[in-house]
């Protein structure tokens, strides 16, 4: 059915009609819709009115009569059809809003939503929100699932429908800072020595090396890729949206960028060439694609499988659990201790802001503190270079 702005259809007979969901104060819920408009703006006016005309009439019912979960779907609604909001983003909140807030606030009236509210609200999150499991929530998943909550109350104070937002006069749980996981340079040799001969050495060589995102990975595809002139221009990406993989924008405007190869990472892709046509040989069904790292059957792999062999790979051969994002966080630990500049390595990496790339790479601080006392004691101390 097509639709033009929240709560505004288009008929099969080319009018145009609203429908508004409202509760009456007795919590009674109410559909009430008006047909036989000649514009998607005549709709859309008719439809303010009613909800004016509804809130005038019964004052205590601010919020035109909106519950939270209401609001709350009315702000995805919107944000989707005006592609407000990234298909990842945009599945993330609608799972958000149906896991810990339809079942928590989601009946409550967005006008009587408190501060004291929300923060009950977190606190139930804290001690056991997981409806299915009954599971307290860590922190991090708290904060994410205020962010649908406060986007609908920004939204609802902009449509007129609430008249403020209870959600930032409450703090959200502090965030945990813990240090990356990651491998030390020994441990990467390690475990690289001992995949020499497996199907997927150039895949993981590649993650090491170049410090791709796991989205970013899997759709890497072998126009990107200039061996003559040693660089791969990262510019498609892949994300999930529960286990269906889809292309994405990627995670920012810098994750677009183009990555310098050296002789060894060359070596790779020429390496994974190799193992691609070896597979596409003894493989009668061959998927032929234009990716570079497929599958023994051809094709993509999926971002989620990748990271979950090398959970289990790495345990299993005795060294610290990593994920596909563990080997991105080893990179870019490889690159500050070798001296490479944090912006350097923040723009290698596609970070969007090096500072909070320092942040969350603070760990490597002392090592690099020494060298630079070293080299600093060295240019004042040292014997004179010629």
């Amino acid at each position: 059915m097509p639709r033009k702005g929240p709560g505004v259809y288009r008929a099969k007979n080319g009018t145009w009609f609203f429908r508004v969901n409202t509760t009456a104060p007795n919590g009674e819920k109410v559909e009430t819709s008006r047909r036989g408009f000649a514009t998607s703006s005549d709709a859309q006016r008719a439809r303010r009115q009613f909800l004016d005309e509804i809130e005038r009439r019964d004052p205590v019912v601010n919020g035109r009569g909106l519950t939270v979960s209401q609001l709350v779907g009315e702000y995805l609604d919107e944000a989707e059809s005006l592609h407000r909001l990234g298909p990842k983003t945009l599945f993330d909140y609608r799972n958000y809003a149906q896991s810990y807030i339809d079942p928590h606030i989601g009946d409550v009236l967005a006008s009587a939503l408190t501060p004291a509210a929300v923060s009950e609200w977190q606190l139930a999150l804290a001690t056991g929100g997981a409806v299915k499991t009954g599971r307290a929530l860590a922190p991090g998943t708290i904060r994410l699932a205020r962010a649908p909550l406060n986007g609908a109350f920004r939204y609802g104070m902009v449509k007129g429908l609430v008249k403020s937002n209870p959600v930032p006069e409450v703090k959200p749980p502090p965030r945990k800072k813990s240090k990356p996981a990651h491998w030390t340079p020994d441990q990467a040799r390690s475990f690289l020595a001992l995949h020499e001969g497996d199907r997927l050495l150039p895949l993981w060589s590649f993650l090491l090396g170049s410090g791709l995102r796991i989205g970013e990975l899997v759709w890497l595809q072998w126009s990107q890729v200039d061996l003559d002139d040693m660089r791969v221009r990262v510019d498609n990406f892949a994300t999930t949206l529960g286990y269906e993989v889809v292309g994405s924008g990627g995670k920012s405007t810098d994750a677009t960028r183009t990555l310098e190869l050296d002789h060894h990472l060359a070596q790779v892709l020429d390496d994974q060439r190799r193992v691609q046509e070896k597979d596409q040989a003894n493989t009668v069904d061959f998927e032929r694609s234009s990716f570079v790292f497929t599958k023994p059957g051809g094709g993509p792999y999926h971002p989620q499988y990748l990271s979950k062999l090398l959970a289990k790979v790495s345990t299993e051969i005795g060294l610290p659990r990593l994920t596909a994002h563990g080997l991105r966080h080893t990179c870019a630990t490889l690159m500050l201790v070798r001296g490479i500049p944090p912006k350097v390595a923040a723009e290698r990496l596609g970070h969007a802001d090096p500072s909070l790339f320092l942040n969350l790479y603070s760990h490597v601080g002392p090592t690099m503190q020494s060298r630079a006392a070293l080299e600093i004691g060295d240019a004042l101390f040292g014997e004179p270079q010629a």
